[in-house]
């Protein structure tokens, strides 16, 4: 398998990391997926969890996530364009009471 590489400064992966989480809306907390709402209240019963997934893999899958969806909308404009041109023309019919 290739890999697809890109080299960011040092100082810079943190202002990466952090403008795709905003934009990406990242939570440091999530629902909690066991949540019980009516079990007696404690830290076992809590409405949210901090994000098990950490702020750089969050970037990491988001980046992903975006060059999966650009190389399929690329793919699918080129299949319908493809297809269209593929469709022939409406037959001719004529009422010939006409």
């Amino acid at each position: 398998m290739s890999s697809f590489c890109v080299d960011i400064p040092d100082e810079d992966v943190g202002r990466l990391v952090d403008a795709l989480c905003a934009n990406y809306k990242y939570q440091d907390e999530i629902p909690n997926p066991t949540f019980d709402s009516e079990a007696e209240s404690g830290p076992d019963s809590l409405e949210t969890i901090d994000n098990p997934e950490t702020k750089n893999d969050f970037a990491n899958r988001m980046t992903r996530e975006f060059l999966m969806s650009n190389t399929y909308s690329y793919e699918l404009k080129l299949a319908r364009e493809a297809a269209i041109s593929e469709v022939p023309t409406p037959p001719n019919i004529t009422d010939p009471s006409i």
